[in-house]
């Protein structure tokens, strides 16, 4: 009930900012519009790429042109396919690991916040341990127990970022159980979890956005480079990291394709949602101060 409840609270949010006009809505409508330009590229996936993304098509190494306009690679496969199909696993990958820490996260730290106490010093004792370690070294090490697979590349990601999800909760949390409305609604006779779900859980769209843009743009760096080191997918599958460290050996040789189209792909999605989340945070900021 809640994750339903904070999805369509946060749709409102989006709606309400792409629609207004204000300072920095230029960021939120050229990141929105990078980020579903790669959404629609990965859903009509069979129908626009020019060939199969795992089987040979040409000569190992043609330069870009216009019957494979972004050349093929050391295989022969068209590197266009490969960055079209691979939208779909980097996509499925960070979605997936988003949606997990953010159903860990955020119920932990409403509760943790919530009811404080010993419940919320031995959560909070968890959650930094989990912070102190670097993410990606995190990442890499659970990555590495699990096998590589997509499923798991999102397990290990949505393991790391449950402490950023539980924190910024927390403390939003703690700060509004304290206002006047909640007292009266307590005040009143509503249970807790009436309190959470609809006193305090709607206060925090506006935080959770930022979180999960911002979330989401480091998930999508730690998924490329979880694939960079060959803990993501498994050959021929096609993904942008995988692709770009296949290709690192021949740059050298002139080969410069095998590693922009990739690379900039990797770019490319990452800037769209920190344009998103740097957006928001501004309009956040913004209305604060008024």
């Amino acid at each position: 009930m809640i994750p339903k409840k904070l999805m369509n609270m946060l749709w409102s949010v989006i709606k309400t900012y792409l629609l207004t006009r204000a300072p920095g809505v230029w960021m939120l409508r050229v990141g929105v519009g990078i980020v579903l330009f790669f959404v629609f590229m990965a859903l009509l996936a069979p129908w626009i790429s020019p060939y199969d993304p795992t089987k040979r098509v040409a000569d190992p190494f043609l330069p870009p042109s216009r019957e494979y306009p972004m050349g093929t690679n050391r295989i022969g496969q068209d590197v266009l396919s490969r960055i079209i199909w691979g939208s779909r696993i980097v996509l499925y990958v960070v979605f997936l690991a988003t949606a997990l820490s953010m159903a860990i996260g955020i119920p932990l730290g409403l509760i943790s916040g919530y009811y404080g106490g010993k419940l919320d010093r031995v959560l909070s004792m968890v959650m930094d341990s989990m912070y102190a370690f670097p993410a990606l070294i995190l990442a890499i090490a659970i990555a590495a127990v699990l096998g590589p697979s997509p499923s798991n590349t999102a397990i290990a990601i949505a393991f790391v970022y449950v402490p950023t999800y539980f924190r910024m909760i927390r403390g939003q949390t703690l700060s509004i159980k304290s206002s006047l409305y909640v007292d009266a609604a307590r005040a009143l006779g509503a249970s807790d979890n009436t309190i959470m779900s609809k006193y305090i859980l709607p206060n925090l769209a506006h935080t959770v956005l930022v979180v999960f843009t911002l979330s989401v743009t480091d998930a999508i760096l730690t998924e490329a480079g979880l694939s960079y080191l060959g803990l993501s997918v498994t050959v021929p599958t096609p993904d942008w990291g995988y692709d770009l460290r296949a290709g690192q050996p021949f740059l050298l040789d002139g080969k410069w394709w095998l590693v922009f189209f990739p690379g900039l792909m990797v770019m490319l999605l990452a800037m769209g949602f920190a344009l998103i989340g740097e957006a928001l945070s501004e309009r956040i900021s913004l209305a604060q101060t008024r």
